[in-house]
């Protein structure tokens, strides 16, 4: 299992906007933003969102996607970058929405890590 990385949420006016870490020059490659607990099969994921990161916040407006008034999300995202190819960056956050305020909740392992492969046993 490898975890993914995590971040906080914020609003800024009608954006919901995600903290980015150390964002040097990564940016968007897909995301994903499904209601909790929706199986695997059914989750929604965009492979060329046009968002991108500006002073180490990724923001999504209200056209990419719309917010419930209440209710509890699970971003996911992969962000790429140039200088650093083989290094993608993953990240799972859990958002809670509740009439317009935004927060972050607490992941289970399950949700925020995933079997990457096969596991391979040596005999």
């Amino acid at each position: 299992m490898i975890p993914h990385e995590t971040t906080s949420v914020s609003k800024q006016g009608e954006n919901v906007c995600l903290d980015i870490p150390d964002a040097q020059n990564y940016q968007p490659a897909d995301m994903g933003i499904n209601p909790r607990g929706t199986p695997s099969k059914e989750k929604d994921f965009n492979f060329s969102p046009g968002l991108t990161i500006v002073n180490g916040k990724l923001c999504i407006p209200p056209s990419f996607y719309h917010f419930p008034d209440k209710g509890k999300l699970i971003f996911e995202y992969v962000l790429i970058s140039k200088k650093h190819e083989d290094e993608p960056r993953k990240f799972v956050v859990g958002v809670g929405v509740n009439n317009g305020q935004v927060y972050n909740f607490p992941l289970t392992d399950r949700e925020i890590a995933r079997p990457y492969g096969s596991i391979q046993v040596s005999e």
